[in-house]
């Protein structure tokens, strides 16, 4: 027994790791761990610039629930843009793809993508779609790496310092001149003092551990590369049809030349064909089915109807945009306390209906409906503005009131742009900036009433829609599988003997892939941890999501204490 003690003291057994969504988050905490005291600074560093936009952040909500100010607003924002930076790992948005079903050009695919409906339910879209930063619902097989930070690179640290520069400067633009109130002066001592002091230290902290973070990012990149490659490998394997199922069908064709009553064994084959047929019709034309991609095509319309009715708004904003033109007090038209809800509004009309996704623009208007429900982009906000209530069951004269709302803005909005030296282009030299009469003109026929009947008729549907969307994920993988099977069944001999070779190439594309991440892995797992371990092969049946594990990450603790929402992990 002592001997076998000190045998594995002196040569531990392999540690046996499974290749699975999650490894990752394993992989760079060992990574981390092994380097920690070399980081001392730059994690203290980023620990307190970290608290200083939070603090900035909380502080700029107090004055938002009491004053809303466009440079407390301009503080949120900023603080919840550094957040996300400071406190998730750049790697992860690449390495987080969206359901198979999704890419896919079958009725499943578009039968999934009719799942994800308008209104509540397209949370879970991405953030071009809806505007939100971290969508409330998460699901775990959309994920193979956790986004939270764990183990700090130098990418990273570049990434954190050049976006807290950015900010500090445009909020420096936004700062008063002069102001009364002493919330907003305490926002004003954060962003000139505290943050300027802490971003300079985590500067000088990660530029003193430039040679640690630089090998970390370079070791990150060996570990996903191949674990990426072979996960991708894998999925494309379980996608496809099993060799069981074709080495069956080839059987049956192959016999049917051998059959002497051969006539008799066609007719076989072909009802068995005709029956898969109908089997698929039959789930092609299930009720609810085909009652929620009605009603899809005509929520389609009515995005389209109200999009023509608030594009000329979203062209207007976006050329304010342009010149820099902001909106000033004018007496009697535009007074103190409405000048931040038109500007957020203006901000919010310049990301929709964009030629281009990026994260910040949709091509859509669905951003703009999420607003309407009152349901926040961010945080709740006690402010007023259409995201004051959040409320996830929102009653139809809550949701008029709020459609009214956002009318008489636009209708306060064209009223400026009727008003000369409305908009200011240049702080400093105060030069004013006049709307085009043709974008004026385009403003005054917005129907105010007919784009409030579209509104509403849509909301209605978007309930029924959602309503019998229950088990539309059931359904879409039983219409993939029938589809894959009725054409298996129906193709002739040498079409099925190509599907064999692409499945055999496949296969073995995937097996060379596990031989170069198995080698790789093992290694640099030696080299740079010292740890001894033994890769496993998932089944081919594993559902590829991402487990659910402990690890906070390096500033996730931090986060939880102050209440923040830490990404799926």
């Amino acid at each position: 027994g002592m001997f076998e003690i000190i045998r594995n003291l002196l040569d531990p057994p392999a540690l046996k790791l499974t290749v699975k969504p999650g490894l990752m988050t394993l992989l760079d905490l060992a990574l981390y761990r092994s380097v920690e005291g070399e980081l001392t600074a730059s994690v203290c560093a980023a620990h307190a610039l970290l608290q200083v936009w939070l603090d900035l952040k909380h502080q700029a909500q107090e004055v938002l629930q009491s004053h809303d100010t466009f440079f407390a607003r301009h503080c949120y924002e900023a603080a919840c843009d550094a957040t996300e930076k400071l406190s998730t790992d750049r790697f992860a948005l690449t390495a987080n793809l969206s359901d198979v079903d999704h890419s896919t050009n079958t009725t499943a695919s578009f039968l999934s993508s009719a799942a994800l409906l308008s209104g509540h339910i397209s949370i879970v879209e991405s953030i071009s779609d809806t505007g939100r930063r971290t969508p409330n619902l998460q699901r775990r097989r959309d994920y193979w790496e956790t986004a939270r930070l764990i183990c700090p690179d130098h990418i990273w640290a570049d990434d954190v310092f050049l976006t807290g520069q950015r900010l500090i400067r445009l909020l420096t633009k936004e700062i008063p001149n002069t102001t009364r109130i002493r919330s907003v002066q305490t926002l004003v001592n954060l962003v000139q003092q505290d943050l300027k002091m802490r971003l300079h230290h985590f500067r000088m902290a990660t530029e003193a551990n430039a040679v640690v973070l630089k090998r970390l990012y370079l070791v990150k990149c060996e570990l996903r590369a191949p674990f990426r490659a072979y996960l991708e490998a894998h999925q494309m394997v379980q996608r496809a049809p099993s060799l069981d199922l074709v080495d069956e069908y080839i059987m049956e064709s192959s016999s049917s030349n051998k059959n002497i009553n051969h006539k008799r064994h066609n007719t076989a084959t072909g009802g068995a064909v005709l029956k898969d047929s109908k089997e698929l019709q039959k789930l092609l034309e299930s009720p609810e089915l085909i009652e929620a991609l009605q009603i899809e095509e005509v929520l389609e319309g009515l995005e389209e109807k109200m999009a023509q009715g608030i594009f000329i708004f979203t062209e207007l904003a976006r050329l304010l945009d342009y010149k820099k033109a902001k909106l000033k007090v004018i007496s009697g038209i535009l007074e103190d306390e409405e000048l931040p809800l038109l500007q957020d509004l203006l901000k919010r009309l310049r990301c929709c209906l964009c030629r281009k996704i990026s994260p910040e623009t949709s091509t859509g208007i669905r951003p703009l409906l999420l607003d309407l429900q009152g349901i926040s982009r961010d945080e709740v906000i006690a402010c007023k503005s259409l995201e004051k209530k959040q409320v996830i069951s929102f009653d139809e004269s809550s949701l008029q009131e709020c459609i009214k709302t956002f009318l008489r803005q636009l209708q306060k909005i064209t009223t400026l742009c009727q008003t000369r030296h409305t908009f200011i282009c240049d702080q400093q030299r105060r030069s004013s900036f006049d709307a085009p009469a043709s974008l004026v003109k385009e403003c005054n026929k917005l129907d105010c009433e007919l784009w409030e009947a579209y509104c509403l008729d849509w909301f209605d549907l978007v309930k029924r829609q959602r309503n019998l969307s229950g088990d539309f994920d059931t359904l879409s993988e039983e219409i993939r599988r029938a589809e894959m099977e009725s054409s298996i069944r129906a193709a002739p001999s040498n079409s099925l003997g190509l599907v064999r070779e692409r499945l055999e190439r496949l296969k073995k594309d995937r097996d060379l892939r596990w031989k170069v991440l198995q080698e790789m892995i093992e290694d640099i797992c030696t080299r740079e941890m010292n740890w001894k371990v033994e890769l496993q092969e998932p089944e081919d049946c594993i559902v590829l999501e991402l487990p659910s594990t402990s690890v906070l990450g390096l500033l996730g603790l931090t986060l939880k204490m102050a209440g923040e929402q830490l990404p799926i992990g």
